[in-house]
């Protein structure tokens, strides 16, 4: 059990979404007219309700603050959340969902959450983009891995090191669990910032975060990355394409190729 609070906005911008995201939002729901955006009562303090304040001003939005009643956030997930299906590629779903003999890899990820597995277009966009690569036999790691749903499918194709991190104890305990139940073994699981991991270089990193980290990391991320290696990110909105791709030119790296869905973008770079 785990105690939220459920902040409504009378916008649908996926802007403002985005924005609120960054602050540490752990998820929305988005309706006909509004924006349910769900977080922590530990992550609330006045800096961040300042900071919900700006953010609505900024798009003309009005909110409304509700703390809720503690409850099984994961029975509430379960009557909200889709699969995600990636052409005949790959199916994340949950373990409540039929199987999906239609694809290649059907993957089942029951994160523990409220409302959901976040933004299904950058990981739609990260998983679309991972079939293109070659994993056998390389190192990956998966930075800010959430469900570990990008490290498990890395395994699934093949690959050997994986390394996957994320600051949030309750990320790297589900990802266990997530490996156990697509029974995948080998996947080097921590609670950790990039500024923990020891000297090691990876043929394959996989960021799937949001632009901040991104962009405040970038030199790190080149730091355990093999020369001529592959980047994919995701996180990062439209609007943000120029200052994401400066900054990883800053860094050492070279674009690949780009895709978009919605707002949204995922980058493939190599390091030069």
């Amino acid at each position: 059990m785990q105690n939220y609070t459920k902040y409504t906005f009378n916008s649908t911008n996926e802007i403002l979404v985005a924005k609120l995201f960054d602050l540490g939002f752990d998820s929305f729901q988005e309706l006909d007219n509004s924006s349910e955006g769900y977080i922590l009562d530990d992550m609330i303090t006045n800096e961040l309700n300042a900071s919900v304040k700006v953010i609505a001003e900024e798009f003309d939005a009005v909110y409304t603050v509700e703390k809720l009643e503690n409850k099984n956030w994961n029975e509430i997930w379960e009557a909200n959340f889709e699969p995600v299906s990636v052409g005949v590629f790959c199916t994340v779903r949950a373990d409540f969902h039929d199987a999906d003999s239609s694809v290649t890899h059907d993957l089942i990820i029951n994160p523990k959450m409220a409302f959901g597995t976040g933004h299904h277009e950058t990981t739609y966009m990260m998983i679309d983009t991972m079939s293109d690569l070659d994993f056998t036999g390389k190192s990956v790691f998966d930075f800010g891995c959430g469900t570990a749903v990008l490290a498990i499918l890395a395994k699934r194709l093949g690959s050997d090191r994986t390394l996957a991190i994320d600051i949030e104890e309750e990320s790297a305990s589900n990802s266990v669990e997530n490996a156990e139940v697509n029974h995948v073994e080998g996947i080097d699981i921590r609670q950790a910032v990039i500024q923990d991991i020891e000297p090691e270089k990876f043929d394959i990193i996989l960021a799937n975060i949001n632009r901040q980290v991104l962009l405040d990391t970038a030199d790190l991320i080149a730091s355990h990355q093999e020369q001529g290696g592959v980047l994919l990110v995701s996180g990062v909105m439209v609007q943000d394409e120029q200052i994401v791709e400066t900054r990883f030119n800053e860094a050492g790296y070279q674009r690949h190729s780009i895709k978009n869905r919605g707002e949204w973008l995922c980058i493939r770079y190599t390091l030069n």
